[in-house]
């Protein structure tokens, strides 16, 4: 019964989050715009050292298989991905009961229950992203200049990992629904960069507000929209 209600819940919450994920992406987009970056903004020197991180990986991972040996890289990835499961999941009241990580095998976290949160953790939360984040807050003020870009070189690794790591065989994104799963973790990243993006000094905070404002707004539209598109199915028929 409570899987069951569990389903009902999301299917109910699904349309909310795809307004929410639209207003999100659109709120972004007209943030940066005001900021004077817009399109621009892939060239900004920021954007290049996350370029550099997705490069650094891709061409690491080529020179390890050229050379017949592992990617050593790959553990931190594994441990990143089943730490964060394991922090999210005490945080949420799903404590790890078991966590391990391997190069050769993989890695593997048993939690105490679960919880979408705990579930997502690792395709929305760059822990190590963060954890920098959190250093800069008391680096020195003549090196958050080059903070700023290890942040970004490590949001690329993230997104390297993140691209690895995603995709329909993914077990994780099928326990809650992988459309549910999908929308989630896409807000999540959003916000997640928001943050980011906010505790640097590099962009407002407010794009977030209005974002969920316009998507609560835009809700009773379109349920209208989808109890229209019903009653003509069902005239129809």
């Amino acid at each position: 019964m409570p899987r069951l209600v569990g389903m009902v819940f999301r299917w109910t919450l699904l349309p909310f989050l795809l307004l929410l994920a639209q207003a999100m992406a659109s709120e972004l987009f007209r943030a940066l715009r005001a900021s004077g970056l817009g399109p621009a903004a892939f060239f900004h020197p920021l954007a290049l050292w996350f370029a550099a991180g997705i490069g650094f990986r891709i061409l690491f991972g080529s020179l390890m298989r050229r050379m017949g040996r592992d990617d050593p890289l790959e553990f931190i990835d594994t441990l990143e991905h089943e730490l964060t499961h394991a922090l999210v999941g005490y945080a949420t009241l799903c404590p790890p009961v078991s966590l391990s990580a391997s190069l050769k095998s993989g890695g593997e976290v048993e939690l105490k229950g679960h919880n979408p949160l705990a579930v997502l953790a690792p395709y929305f939360l760059p822990l190590w992203c963060l954890l920098i984040l959190l250093l800069g807050l008391v680096v020195k003020p003549g090196m958050q200049n080059a903070w700023d870009h290890l942040l970004f070189f490590l949001m690329g690794w993230f997104c390297y990992r993140l691209f690895r790591e995603y995709g329909w065989r993914q077990t994780d994104l099928h326990l809650y629904g992988f459309v549910f799963s999908a929308v989630s973790v896409f807000i999540l990243l959003l916000a997640d960069l928001g943050l980011i993006l906010h505790v640097r000094g590099l962009l407002s905070a407010g794009w977030m507000g209005a974002s969920g404002r316009h998507a609560w707004h835009a809700l009773p539209l379109a349920w209208g929209w989808i109890l229209d598109r019903l009653a003509v199915q069902a005239s129809v028929r």
